[in-house]
């Protein structure tokens, strides 16, 4: 069990601003004790339901924006740069909270939404990933594309300089998939697995000319996802039970060499992109965890958007796996595959406080306790602004009980 572990919140800066940022942190550090924060500089669009707020609805983030003001020295030319949340920027929300943290020796991490940026996308549909049919997904950025790159390589040099995190904590840096759950998003025709696959695959130039420069026939797999995809949609397979269908994806790998090798590629993509953005924040003195995955579960299917967890783990710091479920068992689970995979990696670990994924403080011990017994060196809650003031107890119960068995065994060496 780590003697130095991290207890935090994944939080967003306006949930500071709107409850005060002393206010917020003590609550962190006093009632939750907690050491650790994982505060977000870069987020996507949302609408949230703030179940503390007198109005729970009122926040409404119509584009992904950035919490501070960019420097555009530190962009490259030709780099994007990022939108800009003004009332968080003038309110220096992310200094002030750097400051607290510090007063509170509270472990001071900025949590960095990458590629995952609809307002970027929009404007520029030539960044974005583009599918075998040639359709854009206007809210990823392709990791291959050099732009796309620069831009991200820009954030992390921004966010580092600026502010002087511990650690930046990186979501989103690979290829996400077909559905985003955007507003008024209509998907009446079933797609399973295999359909979802082949229509999350990007074959935009820069992703086929990375195909080229590594031998792969990148139009030929184009042509094949194209062909199996209109086949699957066809037939309506994404009807048939998960139970009959789950080994046709794997099936499609199998049978098709030149798919299966472009697959390898997004994954050399997306390490190169995270060795590139460790080389910046190493050099700022700022320790660089991994989220593997933004949506998909369990860790094992980081494939999907195109991560390796084992190059993933040669190219950064740490891992910060997300193992949102219910069953302690299955968050061990998850863990232990990671640390199968990627032998030796530091790990930490996100845990949903949210419902549906924890029912009790019982349960959420129980999670954390799991956690501990894979050897992570943090543990993050999602999400302090969006959680109760129930469930705020239960993180506190959870961390008072971790900290009495850190405790226990400390006394026992």
């Amino acid at each position: 069990m780590a003697t130095n572990l991290r207890l935090g919140f994944f939080a967003y800066p306006w949930d500071l601003l709107d409850e005060g940022i002393d206010v917020a942190l003590d609550t962190m550090a006093h009632r939750c004790h907690c050491n650790a924060i994982a505060l977000n500089a870069s987020y996507h669009s949302a609408r949230m339901f703030r179940p503390r707020m007198d109005s729970p609805l009122t926040c409404q983030r119509p584009g992904a924006t950035v919490a501070f003001t960019p420097h555009p020295s530190h962009y490259e030319a030709g780099a994007p740069l990022p939108a800009v949340d003004r009332r968080l920027a003038e309110t220096r929300v992310l200094e002030r909270a750097r400051e607290r943290c510090e007063a509170l020796n509270m472990d001071f991490g900025l949590w960095v939404v990458g590629l995952h940026n609809s307002t970027l996308g929009n404007a520029d549909a030539e960044l974005c990933v583009r599918n075998c049919f040639g359709d854009t997904y206007t809210y990823i950025l392709c990791p291959a594309n050099p732009r796309a790159r620069a831009y991200l390589r820009g954030l992390a040099t921004d966010v580092c300089a600026q502010f002087r995190p511990q650690r930046i904590l990186l979501e989103a840096i690979g290829y996400l998939g077909i559905q985003h759950g955007v507003h008024h998003e209509l998907f009446m025709h079933p797609l399973g697995e295999a359909e979802r696959m082949l229509l999350s695959l990007c074959f935009c130039p820069h992703c086929l000319a990375r195909a080229s420069e590594a031998g792969v026939d990148g139009k030929a797999a184009q042509e094949q996802a194209r062909r199996w995809a209109r086949d699957l949609i066809a037939e309506e397979r994404g009807a048939l039970s998960a139970d009959y269908t789950a080994a046709e994806m794997p099936a499609l790998l199998v049978e098709s060499p030149d798919l299966t090798a472009y697959l390898h590629v997004r994954t050399e993509t997306t390490a190169s992109l995270v060795a590139e953005l460790h080389h910046i924040v190493t050099a700022h003195g700022v320790r660089l965890e991994v989220m593997p995955t933004s949506f998909v579960r369990p860790t094992s299917r980081a494939w999907l958007e195109g991560v390796s967890l084992r190059r993933l783990a040669e190219a950064c710091d740490a891992l910060l796996s997300l193992p949102y479920f219910t069953d302690p068992a299955e968050v061990a689970a998850d863990l232990r595959w990671v640390k199968m995979i990627a032998k030796g990696v530091p790990l930490a670990a996100g845990l949903s406080a949210c419902y549906p994924a924890t029912q009790s403080a019982e349960n959420l011990t129980a999670k954390v306790i799991s956690c501990l017994d894979q050897g992570v060196e943090g543990v993050y809650y999602f999400n302090y602004g969006l959680l109760s003031e129930q469930r705020l107890d239960w993180v506190a119960e959870a961390n008072r009980e971790v900290n009495l068995c850190r405790m226990d065994t400390v006394a026992r060496s």
